[in-house]
């Protein structure tokens, strides 16, 4: 159920250049110095000179510590697909300033790309704590929530995953990914009509794309509740996914005669 596509935003998410530095009342010759390397390091990070800006930032690192420093060097890493350098170097920027909203976005995202879910969640409640409006963190938290989620139902888990989904639902009502995962949930747990609900939630949400899935699990939850007329129905809306194209056809046949 992973979203390929939102995989590859995450990645992305944060990927600006932090403005460049000002100079304080009573500079310093090395934060000066420092500076000037870091808004080097920004035009090679602009040009896509990756590796070049990495050195720039290891550079000023060298003569001071900042966390704008670190964040960009975290980004630097992350797109060379260095992600545990990553993951040290945002996590470094954080200690040296904890409200900074977008290193613990930063920290959630690549974390996420590692399914370290638990750990994700709590790094973009961070983030979603210094700038409530941070609409990526509001998407890493959902996307982090739904993996764990389905984690635990992978693992046997599903109580703890219903428990999980509850919480989350409760906390970010406006995510498409976790109404779908909860209807997942709901009816491995016999709960068909909250899997009803909230399979319907996430079609209405759902911006763009198949709903092959959604549809899928109304059907699962109709048939659940013996009403085949309206499984039928929401099969053959499933049907029309190429990805759950043989499912559905599936529990159609088998709904055949009844």
């Amino acid at each position: 159920m992973k979203s390929a596509a939102l995989k590859f935003l995450l990645l992305l998410m944060c990927f600006s250049v932090v403005p460049a530095l000002g100079q304080s009342s009573t500079p310093d010759p090395k934060k000066i110095e420092a500076d000037k390397l870091y808004n080097e390091g920004n035009g090679l990070f602009r040009s896509g000179n990756y590796l070049g800006a990495m050195e720039k930032y290891q550079a000023a690192l060298a003569l001071a510590k900042d966390f704008r420093y670190y964040y960009q060097l975290g980004l630097s890493f992350k797109n060379t697909r260095q992600i545990d350098k990553a993951l040290e170097a945002f996590e470094e920027s954080i200690k040296l300033k904890n409200d900074f909203y977008q290193g613990h976005n930063a920290v959630g995202g690549t974390l996420l790309t590692n399914r370290v879910y638990d750990r994700a969640i709590e790094a973009f409640k961070q983030a979603l704590k210094h700038n409530p409006q941070m609409s990526q963190a509001v998407l890493g938290i959902g996307e982090a929530y739904a993996g764990q989620a389905q984690q635990l139902v992978n693992d046997g888990k599903v109580n703890e995953a219903g428990t999980l989904v509850d919480e989350a639902l409760q906390q970010h009502p406006n995510n498409a990914k976790l109404y779908l995962i909860g209807a997942v949930v709901y009816n491995k747990l016999d709960q068909p009509d909250k899997a009803i609900v909230a399979a319907q939630e996430a079609i209405k949400q759902k911006k763009r794309g198949a709903k092959g899935a959604e549809y899928f699990e109304i059907g699962i939850a109709y048939k659940k509740l013996k009403d085949n007329e309206k499984a039928r129905a929401a099969f053959a809306e499933a049907k029309k996914d190429p990805s759950y194209s043989r499912n559905a056809q599936y529990e159609l046949d088998g709904l055949k005669g009844k």
